[in-house]
């Protein structure tokens, strides 16, 4: 980056020489003049005493919240959506550090939009990169650009149907034929269409489920199903990675009969879903320990399944034993059957029917009456013993199943990390969609060349931002900058003259290229990769309300010049705006 010193000491000087070689003041008090210079001295005291967020500002003058708030827009997970959004916080902290956020206790954010670098910073960048836990939507090198673009390219391929393959879901259906032991002859399994992953529509919302582990809490059904539902999808992926890999066994087949070396089709999604890892023992237990309607299996757990049938017994024994006191003629005289109701009902638990009240004593125990006193709801005194054991039953059933949801959830805790890495996981390949279908939106996005070369060569490039608004017949530029030792551009013209726009342009695909999302323009296109990006576009006079516009653009200057690295991209929009000419005098 061409650098522009700014020498405070030599304009001190300079301007004590000037005022030395004026005249000298008159004897007359001029208070004007007085008050006047006062207040100026107190204006370059607060200016120079004033800070900026260099970053935050670059990101707000671009308008790149809106692009990260569109791509957000475009992921189906809960994890995805707040990798994405988190990235907003991050880069626009205050020191411009590149660490990761969190998000559902599983971290998910992004890098600044730059920041110096040092060695223990790129270390600590690419272990960040190679971690899916804490892999930032923003790329910190040129080679995490190439990992972004080559994932979005290689999703371009299956989501456009010009891949030809098939997926074979054999780690789910071995689960299935586990479930249907002794049950009949394995279902074929049928081969599946290769295109995109697996994961489309589903939200994959773990934070609530670890909040209440973090409280110490146990798992419910529901939970317990998600968890699950989490773990067979996860199946699923990796029975579709597979499916890439065997294409690439084709393509590497393919090669070396025709004596080609061409890379493998598919490189960076594979390495997406390495980090997949599902318990043998905790998929087949979660998905055996459910029937059909959401319950804990009672042949799962048989000791359930016994309890279950014992309340059942009791049950049908009790109702059989009601209808036959019902059906008794020494009964019906002494029921209470004017006000028509149901001739049995459940008070507390216990089952009761309607008897005059001149005959509740000899027909069982009262649980209840009527407001007028005259009915009286008993339970009779041949079901007591019965009822007693069903509650008893009940109570044992209620604790084999607490006992059964503290093991489930104590197994869930064993596996929290590899759980928590399988959501980054299916989160990291649903932002992979999210950045094509949003290259889409902008009318078929193209991927650019990327190299540090501080190289930008588009043509037709259109703005994102008013793309995104939908607007019709957005004119396209062609910008060509780095090329030829060609290390800067001034744009001039009218007003209205689309100056601005194009700037902004340059900054937004210079933070696309790193949050790897295709870029608006013609092929073939070229943008480096700038770091960091670093602009000032628009008035800054209330930075804290005591600025003036040209002292705005000082303090970005500053700025500038502080956080400016040899790749920096530095955008400035009218510079010498808003100067005082009387401030010089």
């Amino acid at each position: 980056m061409n650098k522009l010193w700014f020498d405070e000491k030599k304009i001190t000087n300079t301007n004590s020489n000037n005022l030395n070689s004026q005249e000298q003041p008159s004897n007359t008090f001029d208070s004007t003049s007085s008050l006047g210079g006062s207040n100026q001295q107190q204006q370059r005291q607060a200016e120079e005493t004033q800070s900026l967020n260099i970053y935050k500002r670059t990101y707000t003058t671009l308008d790149y919240p809106l692009v990260i708030k569109a791509l957000a827009n475009e992921c189906d997970s809960v994890y995805g959506q707040d990798l994405v959004l988190n990235s907003i916080l991050v880069s626009t902290s205050e020191d411009g550090s590149s660490s990761a956020g969190s998000s559902s206790s599983v971290k998910a954010g992004g890098s600044s939009v730059g920041s110096k670098r040092n060695e223990s910073n790129d270390k600590g960048d690419e272990e960040e990169e190679n971690d899916i836990l804490t892999m930032p939507l923003t790329a910190t090198s040129l080679q995490g650009v190439h990992h972004r673009y080559g994932a979005v390219n290689e999703m371009q391929l299956l989501m456009e149907g010009r891949i030809s393959g098939f997926i074979t879901p054999k780690r789910r259906s071995s689960l299935s034929s586990n479930n249907s032991q002794g049950q009949g002859k394995k279902k074929k399994i049928q081969k599946l269409p290769l295109n995109r992953p697996p994961i489309t529509g589903l939200a994959f919302n773990i934070q609530p489920i670890l909040s209440i582990l973090d409280e110490g809490k146990v798992l419910t059904n529901q939970d317990i199903l998600d968890i699950t539902n989490i773990l067979e999808v996860s199946l699923d992926v990796l029975d579709w990675c597979d499916a890439l890999y065997e294409v690439n066994e084709e393509q590497f087949v393919n090669n070396k009969e025709d004596g080609g070396k061409e890379q493998d089709p598919f490189v960076e999604l594979p390495k997406l879903c390495k980090s997949i890892y599902i318990d043998s023992e905790l998929i087949n237990l979660l998905s055996n320990a459910f029937d059909d309607n959401g319950k804990l299996d009672g042949v799962t757990f048989p000791t359930i399944g016994r309890l279950r049938s014992k309340v059942r017994t009791y049950k049908r024994d009790i109702v059989s034993s009601i209808d036959s006191i019902l059906a008794m003629p020494s009964m019906k005289s002494k029921l209470a059957v004017e006000s028509g109701g149901a001739l049995t009902m459940e008070i507390n638990g216990r089952l009761v029917i309607p008897v005059q009240q001149t005959y509740q004593n000899s027909v069982g125990i009262v649980h209840d009456a009527s407001r007028s006193g005259k009915t009286c709801y008993v339970e009779p005194t041949e079901i007591v013993g019965p009822t007693n054991e069903l509650r008893q039953a009940e109570a044992e059933l209620r604790s084999e199943e607490a006992r059964v949801w503290r093991q489930l959830t104590e197994l869930i805790i064993q596996h929290r990390t590899e759980i928590e890495r399988n959501v980054a996981s299916l989160g990291q390949l649903d932002v992979v969609m999210a950045r094509v279908k949003l290259g889409r939106k902008l009318g078929n996005g193209v991927i650019p060349t990327v190299k540090d070369e501080g190289v930008v060569n588009v043509k037709d490039a259109r703005h994102p931002i008013l793309l995104l608004r939908g607007l019709d017949n957005v004119v396209g530029s062609d910008v060509t900058l780095g090329e030829d030792s060609n290390q800067g551009l001034i744009l001039t013209g009218p007003n209205s003259g689309g100056k601005t726009i194009i700037l902004k342009e340059l900054g937004l695909y210079a933070l696309m290229v790193r949050d790897g999302i295709p870029i608006p323009s013609k092929k073939p296109a070229r943008v480096d990769f700038f770091n960091p990006v670093l602009a000032d576009i628009g008035d800054l006079q209330s930075v804290d309300g005591d600025l003036s516009t040209f002292s705005g653009h000082m303090l970005v200057c500053r700025e500038v010049l502080n956080n400016a690295d040899k790749n920096a991209l530095v955008l400035m929009d009218e510079l010498g705006s808003g100067t005082d000419p009387n401030q010089g005098k």
